[in-house]
């Protein structure tokens, strides 16, 4: 374990051993203490977050990583409900169900407040996504302290993010990085083992997201429609025991049949 995490592994301890919430948020595409090569995605991002919750959360035991790992929202839920506290929860690719085009949605704002409350049962929250402003703004501001930049593969720093409310303007909150990095250092690949099982999972978890996005969707398959005849509404009206005259029910069928070409 590198020397450079020591400052973020000592709050991470804290917050396992007492009554603390931890988010660490892992991003590649914007730039930090060190310049990013602005990769959006295949920079290393989530071998990072796995080998840091392997190594400094759970202790070289990748099938807790496995355990601990997931893509939706709704998959937090038995951690939560879980009356033994669960060390930490890795969330791969958080702007699938909590990014900024879920602004205003308050089932997302919900969550994100709902998760401030969860000492008790969640202690380290890690995620990953491109950049910061990717997420919706409660997920942005509230759930992270810590931003682990993976400025090109193999590398990157950890940056404190510190808020600070203005004294004269005290409704303002800003936001900023610690000036400091809290620590700088580089990382290796998964073993063979993992990434193999690290692909599969992912490639369900897209899957599954695809289900969601409504414009790569087929559109459904349209059959020949049959008009059904006069005739055959009188029959199945008889069939249904309804009793009348045939011609009124020619003149029902009418209309019904002129309605469905308006």
């Amino acid at each position: 374990m590198s020397l450079t995490l020591s400052d973020l592994s000592s709050y991470i301890n804290m917050a396992i051993e007492e009554d603390h919430l931890i988010g660490i948020l892992f991003t590649s595409e914007a730039s930090g203490y060190l310049k990013s090569d602005g990769w959006s995605y295949g920079a290393g991002k989530s071998t990072l977050a796995m080998n840091y919750a392997k190594y400094i959360i759970y202790k070289g035991d990748f099938e807790e990583v496995k355990k601990h790992l997931i893509g939706f929202a709704w998959q937090l839920r038995p951690f939560l409900e879980n009356p033994t506290p669960t060390k930490c929860v890795l969330w791969e690719d958080l702007q699938i169900d909590v990014g900024k085009n879920k602004a205003h949605d308050p089932d997302v704002q919900a969550l994100a407040y709902h998760l401030t409350i969860e000492r008790p049962h969640l202690k380290v929250l890690i995620g990953t996504t491109s950049h910061r402003g990717m997420l919706q703004k409660d997920f942005r501001e509230l759930l992270f302290n810590f931003e682990v930049i993976v400025p090109e593969r193999g590398s990157y720093e950890i940056q404190m993010l510190k808020r600070r409310i203005q004294f004269d303007n005290p409704s303002k909150i800003s936001e900023r990085f610690n000036i400091n990095p809290q620590g700088l250092g580089n990382f290796f690949k998964l073993l063979p083992e993992e990434q193999m099982w690290y692909d599969q999972w992912r490639d369900w978890r897209d899957a599954e997201a695809r289900k969601r996005v409504k414009l790569l969707r087929a559109p459904p398959e349209e059959g020949i429609k049959k008009n059904i005849t006069s005739a055959e509404f009188y029959s199945m009206a008889h069939e249904l025991g309804l009793k009348g005259d045939q011609h009124k029910y020619h003149e029902l069928w009418r209309k019904c049949a002129a309605l469905q070409q308006q």
